[in-house]
């Protein structure tokens, strides 16, 4: 007689719940009540005929018999994943890669990049979600996910792709006297909502103390700042990848080629299945190499 199997659902509760260490935060993950998540887990220890986890108050632990049963559950689960998407993949014309990016990222320097990506990857259609949040849940939340964060995450999986180097902006009619730092200091400083300490980190860079320096409006994303910038509000500090042909075409100035490395950079993330998917990892090689800093980018790094 074969061994009874667990439905596929229970087993992905597991996995979730033991990452969490959690019912409640696996409920809000999966959009379950927490009840059907203790049912299932009910079940499955049932099904098993030991306990998987410990319930000591508020805190569950695995117990363990769940510690030696989640890593094959895992890889399991991956490798299931990993069939399917590989047999459905090579059953249609074009391959979809859905790819998750920051909003800034993806109106400033992936939407421009399309055309050419379509005419480098006939067969790949690209599908582009806005991540706004960097939350652990949502770290995978796509085939391919790019996430600006601080250089010290330890994400096991998370590879830095490019680290943010920050560029003062500014339209040009706005700083067509400049000659030096104190021409600056009496512009508007458009904050960053998100990191509002980006404005000390720069001046702490030039080695000055600004006398109640003004800060303009402040925006959440970046590509929200350059048209700030563009209507004349002030200036602003943003990514230099970014920027980049928008200093090309003379929309905005760089005024007296300030710039300076942040504590943050863009991390990549991918499950492993999906990275040995042939058109996931075409994906993945084409945004390194046009992520790649130009020499001059190299130089001021």
């Amino acid at each position: 007689m074969a061994m009874p199997i667990p439905p596929m659902k229970t087993l992905r509760t597991f996995t979730v719940v033991a990452q969490t260490l959690s019912f409640s935060k696996a409920a809000k993950l999966l959009n379950l009540t927490q009840s059907a998540i203790s049912k299932q887990i009910l079940h499955l220890e049932e099904l098993m005929g030991c306990s998987l986890f410990e319930r000591v108050g508020g805190k569950v632990e695995l117990t363990e018999a769940g510690r030696r049963y989640l890593p094959s559950v895992v890889e399991a689960l991956e490798n299931l994943q990993y069939a399917t998407s590989t047999v459905m993949q090579t059953s249609e014309t074009k391959s979809r890669i859905e790819v998750s990016v920051p909003p800034s990222l993806a109106s400033m320097w992936l939407v421009p990049r399309l055309k050419a990506f379509r005419n480098a990857y006939p067969n790949i259609e690209l599908a582009v979600r806005a991540s706004v949040t960097s939350d652990s849940q949502n770290l995978y939340q796509s085939d391919i996910a790019i996430h600006c964060l601080p250089l010290s995450t330890h994400e096991e999986e998370a590879e830095l792709l490019i680290r943010e180097r920050l560029m003062l902006v500014a339209s040009p009619e706005l700083v067509a006297n400049t000659q030096s730092i104190d021409d600056l200091l009496p512009l508007n400083a458009i904050s960053h909502i998100t990191r509002p300490q980006i404005w000390n980190q720069f001046w702490h860079e030039l080695d000055i103390a600004p006398c109640g320096p003004t800060y303009g409006t402040g925006f959440e994303h970046f590509y929200m700042a350059l048209e700030a910038v563009k209507h004349h509000e002030g200036m602003a500090l943003i990514p230099q990848f970014l920027i980049r042909e928008a200093l090309k075409r003379g929309d905005v100035s760089n005024p007296l080629s300030l710039s300076f490395n942040s504590l943050y950079g863009y991390f990549l993330f991918s499950h492993g299945y999906k990275r040995r998917l042939g058109p996931v990892k075409q994906v993945i090689d084409w945004l390194k190499q046009e992520l790649l800093p130009t020499v001059g980018e190299c130089k001021s790094a």
